[in-house]
């Protein structure tokens, strides 16, 4: 896995742009020290998310909305690319550079940072109550959030909650709800320790809303309906957030929409999402470009065909691709990454509440997602329909975030279905990403993904 110290860390999180105002830089600072003040170790957590954001196609910037779309029916590469086809066509291999770096040694090397910080802060006198609570949270949110996609891209992976290197590189996989139990541990805890109100300007690092909406997905995910409604219902009730009426405005910095979001470090860039899928002209192929299933899926009128949406035409022919951020290049700050927004919690509750039987309370949660996007009410008449017609608009509304897609086909059981028809080289275990053979090298506990 791969190792850095928190002096580091600190360091790395004051270069490129600020992350926030945290004081004077700490320079070479030993672990001690990080853990010597309120300001020292809120610089550590502001590293990390300064790592998250740091560079193009990691695992928290891009990658994760960009491979499993790749692999799902949201986008094509319109080049030819070894390592990239192999997500294109479901063709993975376990040396595959994308795998090893970007899915399994950056979440692992994210997780070393948080759990040596939950470390430093369980033992610290001199970080006040208040911060240790605030930073804990944050850092039990941070290794929640790794953990759901480790889970969702791998299905077995070690489970590492410590820093000892020895214990750590000869882990074996953890059962998958093993996994799940700390996710929600980790995130209950953190509801416990975070406030409502953000420790920043907007939603750039976590509170207790971000625990909160982060848990209903993962709730949603492990089929826990009660959870997920609960959980969900937490976020839309606490009167913290709004739907942003106009689509173009619901991906801006500090939007009224916006749970969790990272800011910029990268000099002239907002997010490498919008630098990745804009192309720099408009006579120019689209690296990435979304499918036509996709593009059919749109109703008539819909406003995010039209705001969250953008082409090209090139050689005769017109490419379509995502548009949700919208700098492709640009010294002005006015776009933050969204980890988490209001909409998917609506679409949460509604699923949920399908499950659960409550067919009024789940239409009237999917209509009001319909009704932003200035589309009429759901055609649903019984609970079967309405699932269906949840699934669709998280289709479109979740559309190129996260690997929503890829993991909704997985999660309903659609994925086969969906896939084999446009997929020629598919198969049932392509679900799965395979273990990075470096690490099957590296420790002979772990055991390869089927298929592979």
């Amino acid at each position: 896995m791969i190792l850095m110290s928190l002096t580091v860390l600190m360091v790395s999180g004051m270069g490129c742009k600020k992350f926030v105002e945290v004081g004077a830089p700490l320079g070479q600072s030993t672990t001690t020290e990080v853990f010597s003040s309120d300001s020292s170790a809120t610089a550590a957590i502001n590293g990390v998310y300064s790592l998250m954001m740091g560079s193009n196609n990691s695992f928290a910037d891009i990658a994760l909305t960009l491979y499993p779309g790749l692999s799902a029916d949201e986008l094509y590469n319109t080049t030819p690319n070894p390592p990239v086809d192999q997500f294109t066509q479901n063709t993975l291999a376990s040396s595959n550079i994308m795998v090893q770096t970007m899915f399994w040694g950056e979440p692992y090397s994210y997780l070393y940072q948080v759990n040596a910080l939950l470390d430093g802060l369980s033992k610290t006198t001199q970080v006040s109550a208040s911060v240790k609570a605030q930073l804990t949270g944050e850092a039990e949110c941070v290794r929640a959030f790794c953990y759901f996609y480790l889970l969702q891209l791998f299905q077995h992976v070690p489970l590492v909650t410590g820093t000892d290197y020895s214990v750590n590189a000869v882990l074996p996989q953890a059962l998958p709800q093993q996994v799940y139990a700390q996710i929600a541990g980790d995130l209950q805890n953190a509801q416990g320790m975070l406030v409502a109100a953000y420790p920043t300007p907007g939603p750039l690092r976590p509170n207790r809303w971000t625990a909160a909406a982060l848990l209903a997905r993962v709730y949603l995910y492990g089929g826990n309906w009660v959870g997920a409604y609960v959980e969900s219902s937490l976020v839309i009730d606490s009167a913290g957030y709004t739907l942003v009426s106009d689509p173009n405005k619901v991906f801006l910095a500090y939007s009224n929409e916006a749970i969790w979001q990272l800011v910029p470090v990268v000099p002239g860039l907002n997010t490498f999402e919008g630098n990745t899928f804009i192309p720099a002209d408009s006579n120019i192929i689209p690296q990435y470009a979304l499918d036509s299933g996709l593009m059919n899926a749109f109703e008539p009128g819909d406003l995010r065909r039209k705001d969250w949406v953008d082409s090209t035409r090139a050689a005769g022919q017109v490419y379509y691709y995502p548009y949700k951020y919208k700098v492709q290049t640009g010294n002005t700050d006015i776009e933050n990454y969204t980890i988490l927004r209001l909409s998917e919690q609506y679409l949460i509750r509604a699923e949920a509440l399908d499950h659960l039987g409550n067919f009024q309370a789940a239409k009237a949660d999917l209509d009001t997602i319909r009704a932003r996007a200035h589309l009429p009410a759901s055609l649903a008449t019984d609970l079967p329909s309405l699932l269906q017609a949840i699934y669709k608009e998280r289709r479109i509304e979740l559309f190129c975030e996260w690997g929503q897609r890829w993991f909704d086909l997985k999660r309903t059981g659609q994925a086969g279905s969906v896939l084999n028809p446009i997929k020629p080289a598919w198969k049932g275990t392509d679900t799965l990403y395979p273990i990075p053979w470096y690490q099957l090298v590296a420790n002979s506990a772990l055991n390869q993904n089927q298929g592979y």
